[in-house]
């Protein structure tokens, strides 16, 4: 569950979900997502929107079964999210993810995307890294108010992603998205180091 947790950091024995083999990317992103979110995060608060749209799908799955059913929602009584299923924020990733990326490809298919950066030049691949750091970012801003990890994990990460000397607040949230968008350049063998360098250009611009 997401929410008021300490999780420990997640290192690379316990990412077995990168060996193995998915039909479709978008799963790879659903799985990512709630795996790294799940262990960075120990407290977050969600937009009004994310808020909204949850308590709606709720009610329509309700009103869809005709009975009230345990979706891993919990809300406060001023109707806020306070605790979640990790599951379910990944879905809304892997939603978010696919329609964008498709949007910015002109209604190519995600996998078909994916085969190009496989064997597509450096550049197709930097472009690859661009285009998910921004629609993951904005992606987690519709979910996330505010996010927060232990002190020690922000030292791990800032170091790890050459972020040492960024100074802006959402420091956070961008280590949170290149923890998920690091995964998914290892799975299709696009360089880390690739990756950490076309998002502090990016992001010091």
């Amino acid at each position: 569950m997401l929410g008021d947790m300490n999780m420990r950091e997640m290192d690379d024995s316990d990412k077995n979900h990168l060996k193995k083999a998915y039909k479709n990317f978008s799963e790879l992103v659903y799985v990512v997502s709630a795996k790294e979110l799940e262990v960075f995060i120990t407290k977050g608060e969600f937009t009004s929107f994310f808020n909204s749209r949850m308590k709606k799908i709720i009610a329509e799955i309700n009103e869809e079964k005709n009975e009230i059913i345990d979706a891993g929602v919990f809300f406060n009584t001023k109707g806020e999210i306070t605790l979640i299923n990790a599951e379910i924020v990944g879905k809304f990733i892997e939603d978010n993810y696919k329609l964008k990326m498709m949007e910015y490809y002109k209604n190519t298919s995600l996998n078909k995307i994916i085969r190009g950066v496989v064997n597509g030049s450096e550049k197709t691949k930097g472009d690859f890294i661009l285009i998910s750091y921004s629609i993951l970012y904005d992606t987690l801003r519709e979910l996330y108010k505010t996010i927060s990890c232990k002190k020690t994990s922000m030292v791990i990460y800032r170091n790890r992603y050459a972020l040492e000397d960024y100074k802006n607040d959402d420091c956070t949230m961008v280590i949170a998205v290149q923890l998920i968008l690091e995964d998914l350049c290892k799975y299709i063998g696009v360089n880390r180091y690739k990756m950490v360098k076309e998002i502090r250009t990016k992001i010091y611009q």
